[in-house]
């Protein structure tokens, strides 16, 4: 009776997120500290898959944007989060793409992490779901797909349409998991596939065959699996999936630091 009660409930919005910010602690490390650790001399297919593992996450987590849009009590408030620790993983995310560890100032102007694709989405509902005229909404929509553009953002626009798309056929499982994969096809497509660097994929390969069957589980997960069920509610856990993005990266600059 317990077991037909879980499947009826579908995991929770905290097993989720740690299945989200697990997979990308993972992939991140063995993906930014290849060419220090060299994955451990573990050859294919583990390698592959422990590089990889970190597309789960991100589709995961631009579900819960959709989510908090939703449910949020201040959008003015969540927004301005979103905002902040975007500007945190920054810093965080220059660090760690500077070979030596210093700071890349290229990087921080012109290579922004994802969770600006998480803001830009956010903003996207915000001007969506307002009282402007069409052509309005359409125009400031555009606006910050090409100002994604121009930044290089994580997940290009395609994070920000990922983000409309799972909000929009929220009530729709099946056509939400098509059109969410669709997405990540096609910006798979349009990046020519060569996330996670040349010397990674010089080594393990690259392509749609790496790459797609990590995000389909990522938008499987939330479209099929989850229920709506919250789980443990605490200020520790609300603000840690946030501080998480950009701690795991410092923890990985500090650990290639400290392997000299």
């Amino acid at each position: 009776m317990n077991g037909e009660k879980a499947i009826t409930q579908g995991i929770s919005r905290n097993v989720l997120k740690l299945i989200a910010i697990t997979t990308i602690t993972i992939g991140h490390f063995f993906l930014y500290t290849f060419t220090t650790f060299r994955a451990f001399g573990l050859g294919k297919p583990w390698a592959s898959i422990l590089c990889y593992v970190c597309f789960v996450g991100p589709p995961i987590f631009m579900f819960f944007i959709s989510e908090g849009f939703q449910y949020t009590s201040s959008k003015i408030r969540y927004g301005k989060r979103l905002l902040i620790f975007a500007l945190i993983t920054q810093v965080a995310h220059a660090v760690t793409a500077d070979p030596q560890l210093g700071f890349s100032f290229k990087t921080f102007f012109f290579e922004w992490n994802v969770f600006f694709a998480l803001l830009f989405g956010f903003i996207d509902l915000c001007i969506l779901t307002s009282e402007k005229k069409w052509i309005v909404k359409i125009a400031g929509v555009l606006a910050t797909m090409i100002l994604s553009y121009l930044t290089n953002t994580e997940w290009w626009v395609f994070g920000q349409l990922i983000i409309i798309a799972y909000y929009f056929l929220r009530k729709h499982c099946v056509l939400k998991f098509l059109v969410v994969s669709l997405l990540i096809y096609l910006m798979f497509v349009f990046s020519d596939c060569n996330f996670g660097g040349d010397f990674v994929v010089s080594f393990y390969g690259g392509g749609m065959r790496y790459y797609m069957p990590f995000s389909v589980i990522g938008v499987a997960l939330p479209s099929f699996f989850y229920k709506g069920r919250n789980g443990k509610k605490s200020k520790f856990l609300q603000y840690f999936f946030y501080v998480f993005y950009p701690l795991h990266l410092l923890l990985i600059d500090a650990s290639m630091l400290l392997a000299g």
